[in-house]
């Protein structure tokens, strides 16, 4: 991925607006369809007119895909360390123009109109063909890494709810019903899909087929790992802090248990933390100028001249200061 792709610029915000709506959609289809399979929902007037709309606008980002409308990290290429925004050639090569055709067919839409119930084999396939469409979350994902912290945590929040969901409605599809309304039984297999995959199982329910103990094995060691995984990266994004901010946080913590150890005066406090201050902004100065030393004397000149504008924006006679 190019870092030099950067969402902020003016022209990659319409292409990021139009992004959104498709992902908005796409957790739709991707919430109700599991959900509706497994209730054996009989496909009503409403969810078939959202499925049209939802494949028009697959209809549309497959043209602006194709005819290399889009400008998102995936179609950045780079020649001659350059980097340059629009190679058609990577994405009409590949199978993403197949997978993304099929993502526009109103599958709910034909089972509809030939009336196919939802338990049949029929209807579960063409559903199954609306997994095509997520593929077109990969362009969401590959933002990630120019994403801020807390929309990185509610996007892998989402992912997590998603998974939970998924794993509930397969429960559904493989248990017998008992005497429960849609809400409750939904309830339950939710709560079965949490307990599992958190590796805590209670086992208040539990499989009664044999299938259901394939797959509740299943899930369990998908468990093991997922419930680590979810862990260790929400554990990741909330302690990753821009470096600035938590070296001189670290440092200046340590310096402050010092002061207060030995009860130091205020006054002296003062002077001492003034100083530190200003040491430990010079360090990182001079850490950044490690940074950028291989580039070009005339990159290097000009980067300098904007942190030294930043050092200076920073003292306090001239915060505010938009020159």
């Amino acid at each position: 991925m190019l870092f030099s792709y950067n969402p902020k610029d003016k022209e990659n915000r319409l292409s990021l607006i139009w992004l959104g709506v498709v992902v908005t959609f796409i957790s739709w289809d991707m919430t109700y369809l599991p959900l509706a399979t497994s209730l054996n929902t009989k496909t009503s007037l409403l969810p078939v007119m959202i499925d049209i709309l939802v494949s028009l606008i697959m209809c549309f980002d497959f043209f602006f895909r194709w005819n290399n409308k889009l400008k998102l990290p995936e179609y950045t290429t780079e020649y001659y360390g350059i980097a340059q925004v629009g190679d058609q050639k990577k994405y009409k090569n590949s199978l993403w123009p197949l997978i993304d055709s099929i993502a526009c067919i109103p599958f709910e839409l034909i089972i509809y109109q030939l009336d196919i119930h939802a338990m049949t084999l029929p209807a579960i396939l063409l559903r199954t063909l609306h997994i095509s469409r997520i593929a077109k979350i990969r362009s969401a994902w590959n933002l990630l890494d120019f994403l801020k912290k807390p929309i990185k945590l509610a996007m892998f929040i989402c992912t997590v709810l998603m998974d939970i969901h998924w794993i509930a409605c397969g429960w559904m599809f493989i248990m017998p019903r008992e005497q429960m309304d849609d809400f409750t039984f939904y309830t339950v297999s939710l709560y079965w899909s949490v307990t599992t995959l958190t590796t805590v199982g209670y086992g208040d329910i539990t499989p009664v087929s044999n299938l259901g103990r394939f797959y509740t094995m299943g899930v369990m060691l998908i468990g093991v790992g997922v419930y680590g995984v979810i862990i260790a990266n929400i554990s990741r994004i909330m302690m990753i802090a821009d470096r600035y901010t938590q070296d001189r946080k670290n440092k200046l913590s340590n310096l402050n248990q010092y002061m207060q150890h030995y009860q130091i005066p205020t006054g002296l406090q003062k002077q001492v933390f003034s100083y530190y201050n200003h040491v430990l902004t010079k360090k990182m100065h001079e850490e950044d100028n490690d940074i950028i030393r291989d580039l070009p004397q005339v990159l290097q000149n000009e980067l300098e001249l904007y942190s030294k504008i930043k050092l200076i924006k920073n003292v306090h006679i001239f915060k505010g200061s938009n020159s």
